[in-house]
C-alpha cells in the first residue's frame, strides 16, 4: 500500500527528517535536483525555461532548481512573485546562490515567451484563496501556451482536499517529494497536476495515528490475498445472501448476484420479490431463489433469520425500491442480523428517513453510497461532500461506527477508527447503470470469504471494481462499457 501524506503530515515529516540531522537546506538542494533531473527526462522542448516562485520554501525549490538547470547549460529565467520581505529564510539563501549563476531575473513574461515553465509559487502548506499578484501569475502562467511543471503540487490546489483555491496552476507535470498528497489523488486537484512523479529525496514519515492515516491501494496488494483451498467444495467457499430487487426491478438483484460469485464465493443465494422468480432464474441460474409476495405486510421472522443463518455475509439494498414492504423488511433484517453486511442503494435511503434504523446496527457493517445517496444520509449537499470527500466519509463512519465507502470519481473507504483509502483505479468507464451493483456484489463476496484481506474488504473491491472498469474500456471503449461487462473481467484480479 503507498502512504498519502496531509500537508500536517509532511510538514511534521520535513521537520523530524531535519531533527534527525539532515538539514533542511540540503532536502531543498535534493528536491530542486530531483525537478531538474524529472524536467530533462520529459523530452520537451528546453529552449527556454521560465521559474515562478513564491516567497516560501516552494519558491527556493524552484530557485534552486533555476540554479541546476543553468548550470547544465540551458537559458534560464526566474519571475519573483511577491514581497520579498516575506521571503522564507531558505528562499533568502537559495536565490543569494542563484544570482552567481547564469540566471536572468525578469519583472514579466507573455504568453508563447518561454517553451516551459516551472511552477514553484505555493507548495502543499496553501490553505487560503489565491488573490491578487498571485492570482494573476497563475492565470499568466495558464495563459502561457507553456508545458508547464509544477514543483509539490499546482499552486492553489489544496494538498489534503484536491480544492482549486479561487484559482490554480494546470500543470502537464508534478514532481512531488517523498510521499503524494490527497490533492494529487481528488478532484478537480487530480486533473490539474498531470503526471505526478514522486522522487524520494530522505524524507521519512513515522507511523501517524489511525485517526490520520492515508492509503492508495497497488496492484501489489491483490498478491497478498491467500489462495484457493484445492480441497474445497462450494461450502467452504462461503455463501452470500443478497436481498434485493422489487416488483419492478430485476437487474439490480441479478447484477450484484453475479459479481458476488466472481469473486469465488461457493453459493449465492437471492432474497427477491416473486414477480423476479423466473427472470432471475434465466439470468442467474447457478443462484438460489427465495422471494416474497408483493401484497405481504412484512416478510416471515422465521424464514429471514434461517436464511441469515445459512449465509456467511449478506448484502441489503440494490433495487429495493422504498416501499412499506421495504422498509418492513430492512426493519426485521437489521433486528435479526448477525453477519458482515453491505447495506447498499435503496436501503440507504429508507435509512436517510428512519434515525432509529442506525440503532439496530449491532454486526460489521458497511455502506456503499454515491453522492447522492451520502447527502440524503448526512444532510450535506452534493457539492459539499465533493468537495471534501475524505471528510465527509471519515466523519460519518466514526459516528455510525461502520465502514462508509463513499462513490465518486475518485472513491473512499474510511474505519470508525479513521484509516481511510483512496481509490485511484476508477475510470469513467464505471458511470453506467448498474456499475454501482456489481461493486456491491464484489464487496459482499470478498465479505463472505475466510481470506486474510490486506484492507477492508470495501476498499479492496473499489479498487478492482476500477480495474474491471479499465480493462473492460481497453476492450470497447469508456464509453461503450456496461455494468454486465464488469462481470467478465472480475476473475483477472481475484
Amino acid at each position: 500500500m503507498e502512504r498519502i501524506l496531509t500537508a500536517c503530515q509532511m510538514q511534521q515529516a520535513d521537520r523530524e527528517t531535519a531533527a534527525d540531522g539532515l538539514p533542511a537546506m540540503v532536502l531543498m538542494e535534493r528536491a530542486a535536483l530531483s525537478a531538474a533531473d524529472v524536467l530533462e527526462d520529459t523530452g520537451w522542448d528546453l529552449d527556454r525555461i521560465l521559474v515562478v516562485c513564491g516567497t516560501g520554501n516552494n519558491g527556493g525549490d524552484g530557485a534552486a532548481a533555476a540554479r541546476l538547470l543553468a548550470e547544465r547549460g540551458y537559458k534560464v529565467f526566474v519571475y519573483l512573485a511577491g514581497n520579498p520581505e516575506k521571503y522564507s529564510e531558505q528562499m533568502r539563501s537559495q536565490l543569494k546562490i542563484a544570482e552567481k549563476y547564469p540566471v536572468t531575473f525578469v519583472n514579466s513574461f507573455e504568453k508563447g515567451e518561454y517553451t516551459v515553465i516551472i511552477d514553484a509559487v505555493f507548495g502543499v502548506g496553501l490553505s487560503r484563496p489565491v488573490r491578487g499578484i498571485f492570482a494573476e501569475t497563475v492565470e499568466q502562467i495558464n495563459r502561457s501556451g507553456s508545458k508547464v511543471l509544477a514543483i509539490d503540487i499546482p499552486s492553489g490546489v489544496d494538498s489534503d482536499t484536491g480544492e482549486i483555491l479561487g484559482t490554480a496552476v494546470r500543470a502537464d507535470l508534478t514532481v512531488t517529494f517523498a510521499y503524494r498528497k490527497p490533492g494529487h489523488l481528488l478532484y478537480p486537484g487530480a486533473a490539474l497536476a498531470g503526471t505526478v512523479v514522486v522522487k524520494k529525496i530522505g524524507i521519512y514519515a513515522r507511523e501517524a495515528e489511525d485517526r490520520e492515516t492515508i492509503y492508495c491501494l497497488e496492484e501489489r496488494d491483490l498478491k497478498r490475498l491467500p489462495g484457493r483451498d484445492p480441497a474445497g467444495n462450494k461450502g467452504t467457499f462461503r455463501k452470500v445472501l443478497v436481498i434485493a430487487g422489487c416488483g419492478t426491478i430485476c437487474g439490480a438483484a441479478a447484477l450484484s448476484a453475479r459479481a458476488a460469485l466472481r469473486t469465488g464465493i461457493g453459493m449465492v443465494k437471492v432474497f427477491t420479490s416473486e414477480r423476479n422468480r423466473t427472470a432471475m432464474s434465466v439470468l442467474l441460474p447457478e443462484a438460489l431463489i427465495e422471494t416474497w409476495e408483493e401484497n405481504e405486510a412484512e416478510p416471515e421472522a422465521d424464514r429471514l433469520s434461517a436464511m441469515l443463518s445459512w449465509a456467511d455475509a449478506v448484502l441489503i439494498g440494490p433495487g429495493l425500491g422504498v416501499s412499506a414492504f421495504s422498509g418492513n423488511l430492512l426493519r426485521s433484517f437489521l433486528k435479526r442480523n448477525h453477519l458482515p453486511c453491505v447495506i447498499d442503494a435503496d436501503a440507504l435511503n429508507l435509512m436517510a428517513g428512519d434515525e432509529a434504523l442506525w440503532n439496530e446496527i449491532n454486526f460489521p457493517c458497511t455502506i456503499t453510497p454515491h453522492i447522492g445517496e451520502m447527502s440524503r444520509l448526512t444532510g450535506l449537499s452534493p457539492a459539499e461532500i465533493k468537495a471534501r470527500p475524505l471528510e465527509t466519509a471519515r466523519a460519518f463512519a466514526a459516528r455510525r461506527r461502520i465502514i462508509c465507502h463513499l462513490k465518486d470519481a475518485r472513491s473512499v473507504t474510511c474505519t470508525p477508527d479513521g484509516i481511510c483509502w483512496i481509490t485511484e483505479s476508477g475510470t469513467s468507464a464505471l458511470a453506467t447503470a448498474g456499475s454501482g451493483d456489481v461493486l456491491a456484489g464484489i464487496t459482499a463476496g470478498l465479505l463472505a470469504q475466510d481470506r486474510e484481506l490486506p484492507v477492508p474488504a470495501a476498499a479492496l473491491a473499489a479498487y478492482v471494481h476500477g480495474l474491471c472498469g479499465r480493462q473492460a474500456a481497453g476492450k470497447r471503449s469508456e464509453a461503450s462499457v456496461n455494468a454486465g461487462d464488469l462481470l467478465d473481467e472480475i476473475g483477472e484480479f481475484l
